[in-house]
């Protein structure tokens, strides 16, 4: 669609009467400022005003608008699907729906207690034959050069012994991977 076209066609909606409020200003405005636009607007004027001499202009009956709105009131809405009474549902259906989180619930627990629960060992022992938290924790302190750590401020030798303890904490709750790297940081701090 080129300009003109858009200007012919919003001339004639002008014209008609068709753009609400807010566009019809914006067009009042335009034209003021664009000769095209006054001259379409011309132009459909001259089109349209032999119809204003052939039709007088009436007034509909001030009751109209209320007998429109009776009329839409009255009749139904043709293609509209019926509207249905909601219900609240039934024991029953309340029952069935009990039942059934709760069996989901009891399947879970079975299922995690086959999966984790190992009642032969206690879960210390578990923990300890995957890793050796203890000898871990020996061998970190046992690396250190006593006079390479002698000279360690006490905040900072402080810091790696709260690190020491908390990757053998984990390692003894069975966090193998926040142990391993917690004793890994601890090996590669330069003292």
């Amino acid at each position: 669609m080129t300009e003109d076209e858009n200007i012919d066609g919003l001339a004639a909606e002008y014209v008609l009467g068709s753009l609400d409020g807010a566009e019809r200003a914006e067009v009042e405005a335009r034209r003021a400022l664009e000769g095209s636009l006054t001259a379409a607007i011309e132009a459909w004027e001259r089109r349209l005003a032999p119809l204003l001499e052939v039709a007088p202009e009436v007034a509909p009956p001030p009751d109209l608008f209320d007998r429109i709105l009776v009329r839409i009131a009255e009749e139904p809405v043709r293609g509209a699907a019926p509207v249905l009474a909601l219900r609240r549902p039934s024991n029953r259906m309340r029952l069935v729906v009990s039942a059934g989180a709760l069996a989901a619930c009891l399947a879970l627990a079975i299922a995690a207690w086959f999966l984790y629960a190992q009642p032969d060992r206690p879960k210390s022992q578990v923990h300890a034959a995957a890793m050796d938290c203890s000898g871990l924790y020996k061998d970190f302190w046992g690396k250190l050069d006593r006079e390479k750590y002698a000279r360690i401020p006490a905040e900072q030798l402080a810091g790696v012994s709260r690190m020491a303890l908390r990757a053998y904490d984990a390692c003894q709750a069975g966090d193998q991977l926040d142990a391993a790297s917690l004793f890994g940081r601890l090996e590669r701090m330069n003292f």
